[in-house]
């Protein structure tokens, strides 16, 4: 796996005015020394042919992979959808030029007065949503599918994926079960899934998208002294990743109240350490004495477990 950075991490810091996407992919080459970054839209001054030129030839020079671009969408709205759909689609054209291999999208938001949804429930998603009016649930989800595919097939010219993330607080599509039937519903190869673990409640949602899984979102919030998050166990996430055989990137995704320019560093110096330990297990793992099986097949040996972290439950204790 690699370790990258969201440029949402510093979301604050843009807002601000403190730092511009120059200055910051500089942080994460320079001081965080990470492999690759993610552009969120919102982060981009200009898209102006020129300004875009710079910044690819910016992140050559800092040997920064470029490993997605990030786009703010919701497809819910009637009023703004097709802008919505249209505006993905420049934002594919982008990441084709800049060389970008995936455009994160989401599927849509819900109103801020709606409750939570019932996990893996369309329909109760729905009646939350809009009320008791059910002829507009199976139209609303259509229109949102339709957006998302006509949006694939774009993609798909472009040489890029989509990626859906998934947003439980508040987004149309948040839980294992949504993910699974909105991909199922597009029916395009070129729609995977960008998870955002932190958002499943088990290890069973993380396991269940793993398949469709071409990049993963560190959300972190409450970031301790030394880097770990109080809400979420990564050791076990990752993990479960490893295991799942995922290779591409990992992106811190903060959100916390603190300073990202300090909170963050301490966030990638601890999600780094858990890499390399996940990265020394698997030598040892494959250096281990062979064993033989019932059946006459080879097998390693089970590595030692340095880290002592427990394997029971995504959130922390």
């Amino acid at each position: 796996m690699k370790l990258g950075c969201s440029s949402w991490s510093y979301h604050a810091a843009f807002s601000a005015g403190r730092i511009d996407l120059r200055e910051w992919l500089r942080i994460c080459a320079e001081d965080l020394e990470l492999d690759g970054v993610e552009l969120v839209d919102l982060h981009f001054p200009t898209t102006d042919p020129v300004y875009l030129r710079d910044i690819k030839k910016l992140c050559t020079d800092l040997q920064l992979t470029i490993s997605g671009i990030a786009v703010s969408n919701d497809f819910g709205p009637d009023d703004q959808r097709m802008r919505e759909t249209t505006k993905v689609r420049q934002w594919c054209d982008i990441a084709a030029y800049l060389g970008a291999p995936v455009v994160r999208v989401f599927a849509g938001w819900r109103p801020a007065a709606a409750a939570a949804p019932e996990p893996g429930v369309i329909v109760g998603l729905f009646r939350k949503v809009f009320g008791q009016r059910q002829p507009n649930q199976r139209r609303v989800w259509s229109d949102v599918t339709w957006s998302l595919r006509q949006c694939a097939d774009y993609a798909a010219e472009r040489g890029v994926v989509l990626a859906l993330q998934n947003n439980r607080t508040d987004g149309l599509v948040g839980t294992p079960a949504q993910i699974e039937q909105c991909v199922r519903d597009v029916g395009s190869p070129w729609l995977r899934v960008c998870l955002d673990p932190g958002d499943f409640l088990d290890r069973t949602g993380v396991e269940s998208s793993l398949s469709r899984v071409v990049q993963v979102h560190a959300r972190m919030r409450d970031v301790t002294d030394d880097g770990r998050d109080t809400r979420i166990h990564w050791p076990e996430l990752l993990g479960m990743l490893k295991l799942g055989h995922y290779r591409g990137f990992v992106l811190v995704d903060y959100e916390g109240a603190e300073d990202p320019l300090t909170a963050v560093p301490r966030a990638v110096r601890y999600l780094r350490g858990l890499l390399h330990l996940l990265a020394r297990q698997q030598l040892l793992q494959s250096a281990a004495p062979q064993s033989t099986s019932e059946n006459g097949a080879t097998r390693a040996a089970p590595a030692s477990t340095e880290a002592g972290e427990p394997h029971a439950a995504i959130a922390s204790r």
